[in-house]
């Protein structure tokens, strides 16, 4: 037997009854709504009410979005879905942080963007709120590099050695390093 929830995903994506889905909310939901509701009213009144929401329709992206967000800090995924939504005088305030009046939908976009940027720098929304200087990491010359096929690629140029010889001096290498 298909829930409420089910019978609404597929009214969304065009398979479903419309008919059939109020008088299921109808019978299910007596005290929140009655038969002289129109669809568009029962849709309202049980997304207000929690019972029913705006589904992502892919679950794989659904599992992602929460996989990804539980590997951040939560104190800056707050303050990046404030800031992505518009509302950076909310951002300071933790404790209303979370607490916004937009859809579900801009809600989901937001906590998109934020978690990408949150991964690509921790700190990203401190940073941008309080007007530091976000500094890209350099390239760095000293990180290994994968041996290629022909196997020419085996000396360190940076790091170059070089052999001692028998008959040098402790003083013409260390001389020679300068």
């Amino acid at each position: 037997m298909k829930t409420l929830q089910d019978k609404y995903n597929l009214i969304v994506e065009g398979k479903g009854d419309v008919a059939n889905f109020k008088r299921e909310a109808v019978n299910a939901f007596p005290h929140f709504v009655n038969g002289q509701n129109s669809y568009e009213d029962i849709v309202a009144i049980l997304k207000q009410k929690n019972i029913i929401k705006e589904a992502i329709t892919d679950q794989k992206e659904q599992n992602q979005i929460i996989y990804d967000a539980d590997r951040i800090n939560p104190y800056e995924l707050e303050k990046g879905i404030a800031y992505e939504i518009k509302a950076p005088a909310e951002v300071w305030k933790m404790d209303g942080a979370g607490k916004f009046t937009v859809s579900e939908e801009d809600y989901l976009k937001a906590k998109k963007a934020a978690i990408k940027n949150i991964q690509k720098d921790p700190l990203y929304y401190t940073h941008l709120i309080t007007g530091e200087k976000m500094v890209k990491p350099e390239k760095r010359a000293d990180t290994m590099k994968p041996l290629n096929k022909k196997g020419d690629n085996t000396v360190d140029e940076l790091n170059k050695m070089t052999v001692i010889k028998e008959g040098k001096s402790l003083n013409d290498i260390i001389n020679s390093v300068k």
